[in-house]
């Protein structure tokens, strides 16, 4: 709980995403990761030695303006408010999927990590922009890409409704674990591992729910158990397929 509430703490409204790149980057000091920066701003991540690697991906910026923001649990739920109580949003979009990425980068013995900057839209930028700028040659040797950038707590979304591409096949991720988790195969939005899909990554790909609602607002929530499912049901995947 304490490194979610240090995460929500840090504003990165995207183009200001130094903060929290620079504290991901401390939380991981104690482990052994070859990590680089493109010219972008994206940050890429190796953990061990492996001719062909699991691959997860999180975006570091937010929509919310900066502002002073303290965290407030509620029975399971958490949320940010300002000095004066009200809800300001909290970034969980997508510092749920960097909270998961770091959990995963301590306990698996080999991962590919994208963490991308300037995923939002931001007034008149189109989204997306860090994604469409990397270099795809880091995803050569993945064997696919799991992004935990979705609302919910249900979704795995294999099918991009803007852009018309497929992320993956239906039987990508075996019914079994869906079912187990309480996740379903579904159509969405735009989000970084669509934008690699259009440039022509050629490995599967989805999007997956990770515990936050009412993104982009300042109702902004998360459900720390659907929070903990994902990175459950993101652990089990990355061990089954």
């Amino acid at each position: 709980m304490e490194l979610l509430e240090s995460l929500y703490s840090i504003n990165s409204k995207s183009g200001n995403e130094a903060r929290i790149k620079s504290f991901v980057i401390e939380q991981l000091s104690g482990i052994n990761l070859h990590i680089e920066e493109d010219y972008f701003g994206n940050i890429f991540i190796t953990k061990g030695i492996a001719d062909i690697y699991p691959c997860v991906t999180a975006h570091f910026d937010e929509v919310h303006s900066p502002g002073n923001r303290t965290t407030v649990w509620n029975n399971g739920a958490v949320r940010a408010v300002d000095a004066e109580g009200n809800s300001t949003g909290c970034g969980a979009d997508d510092k749920n999927g960097i909270w998961i990425i770091i959990q995963l980068l301590r306990s698996k013995q080999t991962l590919k990590v994208a963490l991308f900057v300037q995923e939002e839209r931001d007034g008149e930028q189109p989204g997306c922009r860090g994604s469409r700028a990397c270099p795809l040659s880091f995803f050569e040797n993945v064997k696919y890409v799991l992004a935990v950038d979705r609302k919910g707590n249900s979704d795995v979304v294999i099918f991009s409704q803007k852009s018309g591409i497929p992320l993956c096949s239906k039987d990508f991720i075996p019914q079994l674990l869906l079912d187990k988790y309480g996740y379903q195969c579904v159509e969405g939005g735009r989000t970084d591992v669509v934008a690699l899909k259009e440039r022509g990554l050629q490995v599967p790909g989805c999007n997956i729910s990770c515990g936050y609602y009412n993104a982009h607002t300042n109702e902004e929530y998360t459900l720390f158990a659907d929070l903990v499912k994902a990175l459950s049901f993101v652990n089990e995947l990355i061990d089954t397929i």
